[in-house]
């Protein structure tokens, strides 16, 4: 089975329930880290309200996850997810931070603890990423290659706007997407539709591609999941439709069904679900979910977003496969 190296929750910070997932992963030149919040070792949040102040705890967090893997990462992609009525407030904390790393804003309507403003996923390379940037107007495509897979960001008023830039992605090496448009984006570019976050009109477009090296081939799960593969990597995909947000999580994880999977070990799960601003309805559904994890956990992230296109919660799992023609 693939080797991956766990860093355990509870090392910086904590939940101030038992979860059974991981600070962060690292396996094959990538590592990913759960949602870094700010949070103390009880799960009480720091600085509450003060946005600025907590990304610089976060940013720190961020910091010791890389100083505690046993091999060095940089910084890559940074998910930021916010609901600071200034953007900017959190961003420049983290860029001064992690100048090389892409920044990737998602706006949220609201968190799940009173006075948390920012949580953040890192995605981390064992070589020192590149960024190239391009630019159409108002849009913008960044690629951040070097790693095992490439990150693509997109950041654009509207879908029609983001077309030609969009153009140059390589649909045949997409791996993975999690988008955040009012509107759907391509098809060819969509692996899972049902789960784009839908944000207001007039809110603009982004999303986070990974493209894999080569060719993905396109399969699904036992459970009717997608999965789709290139190589030692995977990503799988469902969701639950059912208004109760813990049978909406068994939903997912049963379509998902990870023991029927042969060789297959998760690194990094990230979850929405259209919920309110209360912890009651982050711990429903994440306890399903944690409970379903094959042990030790992936690094897990759980947000609540205003929509999705067609479910109530969507999960996604970015892992690590042995196949026939990939040798651990």
């Amino acid at each position: 089975m693939t080797d991956i190296h766990h860093l355990p929750m509870g090392l910086m910070w904590n939940m101030p329930i038992p979860v059974a997932c991981s600070l962060a992963t690292a396996s094959r030149g990538l590592a990913a880290s759960c949602g870094q919040c700010p949070l103390d070792s009880e799960g009480r949040v720091l600085a509450p309200g003060d946005a600025a102040a907590q990304a610089g705890l976060v940013a720190g967090m961020m910091q010791g996850v890389l100083k505690h893997l046993p091999v060095t990462h940089h910084a890559a992609a940074l998910v930021v997810y916010t609901d600071a009525p200034d953007t900017a407030t959190v961003l420049v904390p983290l860029a001064a931070a992690f100048p090389n790393a892409e920044l990737v804003p998602v706006r949220l309507p609201h968190f799940y603890y009173p006075g948390m403003t920012i949580e953040v996923d890192l995605y981390a390379t064992s070589v020192a990423p590149r960024r190239l940037v391009q630019a159409d107007g108002p849009a913008r495509l960044a690629r951040v290659a070097g790693g095992p897979l490439e990150f693509v960001r997109l950041a654009a008023p509207d879908m029609n706007s983001a077309l030609r830039l969009l153009q140059g992605v390589d649909a045949e090496r997409l791996l993975s997407a999690q988008w955040f448009a009012a509107e759907p984006p391509p098809a060819s570019l969509t692996p899972a539709p049902d789960s784009r976050v839908v944000v207001p009109s007039g809110a603009g477009v982004a999303a986070l591609l990974t493209l894999a090296p080569g060719p993905v081939r396109a399969e699904t799960t036992p459970g009717g999941a997608i999965l789709r593969r290139s190589g030692a990597f995977a990503w799988l995909a469902a969701e639950g439709t059912s208004a109760d947000l813990a049978r909406a999580a068994h939903q997912a994880m049963d379509a998902l069904a990870l023991s029927g999977i042969p060789c297959l070990s998760p690194l990094k799960a990230t979850t929405h679900y259209v919920g309110g601003p209360n912890p009651e309805d982050l711990h429903a559904n994440l306890a399903v979910r944690h409970a379903r994890f094959p042990m030790p956990g992936p690094a897990s992230t759980g947000v609540a977003v205003a929509g999705l296109a067609a479910a109530t919660l969507a999960i996604d799992m970015l892992a690590v496969i042995d196949s026939p023609a990939v040798s651990a």
